[in-house]
């Protein structure tokens, strides 16, 4: 087995002793490196997973606004005669709109109830006890539109992150919510009365 003459005389002189101090050195900056990022470790991690979480959370934000502007640009688009009614078909096909466009996001839909409550007038909520909701109002006043009306959808929807079990790993102690909600409106003037 023949070796580069270099690196015989290199590894020979680190064990012969003429270069011991020197290779012992280098030994131990190996070691103090590792050393260093086995320190270090712990806090890339929780970056990491922080920038994937906000990621995430940006993205779920974005989902949802995107549903609430279908919901709203449906709504814009039909009569409000029938408002008076307990469940308008109207609100429905604004509810049907905004959870279809939900489902093919890939969010969960089954905590939004398909029977509309009254919440006010020309406002009717969608909501089944969890943490996701629609609210559908069809009489807002849009007061830089001169007085119009318009329809407003809010879209509610849980978050749930990863960061806080990251975090617990570092520091037992810490408390950090395991999910909170993001909410967001559209608002839209009317086209048709």
């Amino acid at each position: 087995m023949t070796r580069n003459p270099a690196a015989r005389s290199r590894a020979g002189s680190c064990q012969a002793g003429g270069f011991l101090t020197q290779c012992a050195s280098l030994r131990n900056q190996r070691g103090s490196q590792l050393v260093e990022f086995a320190f270090i470790l712990p806090f890339l991690a929780v970056m990491t997973v922080g920038v994937i979480d906000f990621a995430q959370g940006f993205l779920l934000k974005q989902k949802l606004t995107n549903a609430a502007r279908e919901g709203a640009r449906i709504a814009v688009e039909l009569s409000r005669v029938d408002i008076d009614q307990d469940d308008p078909a109207t609100v429905r096909s604004v509810r049907n709109a905004v959870v279809n466009y939900m489902d093919n996001a890939d969010l969960d839909v089954t905590g939004i109830d398909s029977a509309p409550t009254s919440t006010g007038p020309a406002e009717w909520t969608f909501y089944n006890g969890g943490d996701a909701l629609i609210v559908i109002n069809r009489g807002v006043v849009i007061p830089s539109a001169s007085g119009s009306i318009g329809s407003r959808v809010t879209v509610r929807y849980p978050f749930t992150w990863s960061f806080s079990d990251v975090i617990q790993l570092m520091v037992p102690s810490a408390t950090f919510p395991g999910s909170f909600l993001i909410s967001t409106d559209v608002t839209m003037k009317n086209l048709v009365n």
